[in-house]
């Protein structure tokens, strides 16, 4: 386990998380997220293949009013 880098006294502990996101004026939510959640302060850290991923697929598909983007990882 790391040590937090924004207390420097917690533990990091990976989890999955909601992750949200202003996208222009959408607010861009996303559940599933991988992260790690430092256990004393609650700062946290996205995994940057995902945000990576998640990026690449608001390039492919601008969010527009009311719809939404799924993936399965079935």
């Amino acid at each position: 386990m790391n040590i937090c880098p924004s207390c420097h006294m917690g533990r990091l502990q990976r989890r999955i998380m909601v992750y949200l996101q202003w996208y222009d004026n959408s607010l861009l939510i996303t559940n599933r997220m991988p992260a790690v959640v430092c256990d004393v302060c609650g700062e946290r850290i996205y995994d940057s293949d995902a945000v990576e991923s998640l990026q690449q697929l608001l390039w492919a598909y601008p969010p527009s009013t009311g719809r939404s983007i799924s993936s399965s990882n079935t």
